[in-house]
């Protein structure tokens, strides 16, 4: 009878607790379960952060290097207009030697222009009914109203002064108040030779034949006119340059090709281009360093070539176009230089006038035995 209480009351408690206590441990064991899980989810959440921060650092790095080498290695859209530069120096070549051309009468159009050019030196007064023969092509409206319908005007010129005005090797030949032209058409040339012709390249005297050579008048004849020549071909050399540097120079036909690729380029020349340049596809040497200069001087849409350089591009552009500056002071150097061998001359001409008189006249007085007695 003493087990009946344990039988009766303790053992259900017992096993009441025994239920309790289970409900605990299967609690305690979700909820260990669970925290476990959200562990589980707590790593793989930051192990997908750390891996997406690696493939976003990786990515990084990858842009940083591509785009280091697209501005060390990348070919700018301007590309094209900058490798005009290339060919200065065959350009000027062309020029040079079409100097020499021009000088011999060669290269002229028109046949009297021509004719007055290339032929051997004339009397003065000869020469002159050469030029009046010669500026009947480039009568002037007012010459007109004068003597218009004559054989030395027989109407207005197209070129009116072509032939005694200093616009003919400036600006090329034409209608007043026209545009400025840097590249000439073949009348524009004609007319610009008509002025050196007229202004540079006198007829002081005959040419001497071959009965007049053989006495000794003659040959000091021959011998002055030999100095005159010299003299002459010095006062028309910088003409003959102007001019041959506004002749359609077919070195700038490939160079101008490849810059009109670049749009800031053809832009530029489409507003500023000459009307010989445009419908040629040919520029002049004078021409094709205005352009140089100016597409990147006086043209607005050269700003947005220059914003999308970067880099070692425009590195590279600082230094082409800091070459072209030193191209451009190697021509005026060039200019310089041939002004001072013209100034040369003209000092020379100086001492002639003043001192070769005096000297003829004591060379007289010596070869009769004249003494002159000094103080």
């Amino acid at each position: 009878t003493a087990s009946v209480p344990i039988t009766a009351q303790v053992m259900p408690a017992m096993a009441g607790l025994q239920a309790t206590l289970a409900e605990i441990l299967t609690t305690e064991t979700q909820i260990g379960t669970a925290i476990v899980q959200a562990s589980d989810k707590q790593v793989a959440v930051i192990s997908e952060a750390a891996r997406a921060q690696r493939e976003a650092d990786i990515f990084g790095r990858q842009t940083e290097r591509l785009e280091r080498a697209r501005e060390q290695f990348s070919v700018a859209d301007s590309i094209c207009s900058e490798s005009a530069s290339g060919v200065a120096a065959t350009v000027g070549k062309v020029s040079r030697a079409q100097t020499a051309v021009l000088a011999s009468g060669a290269g002229v159009g028109s046949a009297v222009v021509q004719k007055t050019i290339a032929s051997e030196p004339v009397a003065s007064r000869q020469g002159g009914y050469r030029s009046a023969a010669m500026h009947a092509q480039y009568c002037t409206p007012s010459e007109a109203a004068q003597y218009g319908g004559t054989d030395l005007c027989p109407q207005v010129s197209s070129l009116p002064g072509g032939d005694i005005e200093m616009r003919s090797l400036i600006d090329g030949a034409g209608a007043v108040g026209k545009a400025p032209d840097l590249t000439f058409n073949q009348d524009q040339v004609d007319a610009g030779m008509a002025y050196m012709k007229n202004s540079a390249r006198h007829d002081g005297g005959r040419a001497p034949g071959k009965g007049d050579i053989q006495s000794a008048t003659g040959r000091e004849y021959q011998g002055l006119m030999t100095q005159y020549k010299a003299i002459q071909s010095a006062a028309t050399q910088p003409q003959l340059d102007i001019i041959a540097a506004s002749q359609a120079n077919p070195a700038t036909q490939e160079a101008l090709q490849e810059a009109l690729q670049n749009p800031s380029a053809a832009e530029y020349f489409a507003s500023m281009g000459s009307q010989q340049a445009q419908s040629t596809g040919v520029m002049s040497e004078r021409e094709f360093e205005a352009f140089e200069v100016g597409r990147r001087y006086a043209n607005t849409a050269y700003e947005t070539d220059l914003q999308a350089l970067s880099g070692d591009n425009l590195l590279r552009e600082m230094v082409r176009v800091q070459s072209l500056g030193n191209w451009l002071q190697l021509g005026l150097k060039n200019d310089q230089r041939q002004a001072n061998i013209i100034a040369g001359q003209q000092l020379a001409l100086a001492a002639d006038a003043k001192y070769v008189p005096q000297l003829q006249e004591l060379g007289a007085k010596m070869s009769t035995g004249v003494t002159a007695h000094g103080n």
